[in-house]
């Protein structure tokens, strides 16, 4: 359950409509690790929040706009994060099992390290997001590749040619097939 002491600066916060007397205590009370488990944050505005080390396990924060919040190392695990904006938001590794992300806004997210084993992507945006090193489950993950990537683009081709060239295979292009020969020659 969350503790009170915890969410009256936060919803003093959200109440101002500024994020700066929440981070002002955060930057006076840095040993505490903010308990909002189980909390009613819903369509809630905590952009650009200190939110790092915060446990939020089983919270409700639907349609919460988190855009460019600071959630290090926070704890997530099976919170309601439906429709929520966390684009820019910083959650590296941060634990997300069995979150709900649905139609979330993961946009250009830090997600490095993050735990996201048994979390519901569906129609996530996660255009640009760093999942580097994040714990994923591959059939989670699957349906959202061609979201994540939008596919090769030219640039990344052309960097792909000039990798292989600088390895010495200067035969095959990315996809493996022959390079056609351009000696003014035709076979």
């Amino acid at each position: 359950m969350a503790d009170k002491e915890h969410l009256k600066p936060l919803i003093a916060s959200i109440a101002s409509m500024s994020m700066a007397p929440w981070n002002h205590w955060r930057i006076e009370n840095p040993s505490i690790q903010p308990d909002f488990s189980e909390a009613e944050l819903a369509d809630a505005n905590l952009s650009f929040a200190y939110l790092s080390y915060a446990d939020f396990s089983y919270a409700d924060l639907c349609r919460t706009n988190l855009h460019h919040a600071t959630m290090r190392y926070a704890d997530l695990s099976a919170t309601r994060l439906q429709n929520a904006d966390l684009s820019e938001a910083d959650l590296s590794y941060s634990i997300l099992k069995g979150a709900d992300l649905t139609r979330a806004i993961l946009r250009n997210a830090k997600l490095h390290g993050a735990d996201l084993r048994g979390a519901i992507l569906r129609d996530t945006n996660l255009r640009g997001a760093d999942l580097t090193d994040a714990l994923l489950d591959p059939n989670t993950i699957e349906g959202q590749k061609k979201k994540v990537s939008g596919g090769v683009g030219y640039l990344e081709k052309l960097a792909l040619r000039l990798f292989v060239r600088a390895k010495g295979k200067d035969d095959r292009l990315p996809d493996g097939s022959a390079k056609p020969h351009r000696s003014g020659k035709h076979i």
